[in-house]
């Protein structure tokens, strides 16, 4: 199935290979870089809450870096990330889904919840084929990148 086509959480079953691992209290790290901009993800997953650190580094144009919170159902990761980006205090919902070991990352409409937290405008409207792809990398290569 094209991957354009899968919509979140509707396609994973226990045995399916697209479905996140939820091990509690292991170290997930993954990484994706397009030319010279490069994004850093770290979590883990502790009473079945994810919480991690996310970094956004852009050659061209300016970085932002924060924590993230959320939660994994069946083959997407669904977090909130929480970032300062030119002095202002942001928050933005991004969605994850898990393909064939990599992470897609969701590009879809946002909506201004109020308070700088941007959040899907339609969640079932994203396309996951458009986004950065992030393969896994070992935690301890990028730990200084999450700095």
């Amino acid at each position: 199935m094209n991957v354009e086509n899968r919509k979140p959480d509707t396609l994973a079953a226990a045995e399916d290979p697209n479905q996140i691992l939820q091990k509690e209290n292991v170290d997930y790290c993954y990484a994706s870089t397009v030319g010279r901009d490069s994004v850093f993800l770290s979590y883990k997953i502790i009473n079945s809450q994810v919480s991690g650190k996310l970094k956004y580094k852009n050659a061209e144009k300016d970085s932002n870096f924060g924590t993230v919170t959320g939660k994994i159902a069946a083959d997407t990761l669904r977090i909130q990330y929480r970032f300062a980006s030119e002095g202002t205090v942001s928050e933005r919902e991004i969605y994850f889904l898990q393909d064939s070991g990599v992470l897609l990352e969701g590009i879809g409409s946002y909506a201004d919840a109020g308070a700088g937290k941007m959040v899907y405008s339609s969640p079932r409207a994203i396309n996951f084929s458009k986004g950065r792809r992030f393969s896994p990398v070992d935690c301890q290569l990028i730990e200084t990148k999450l700095q």
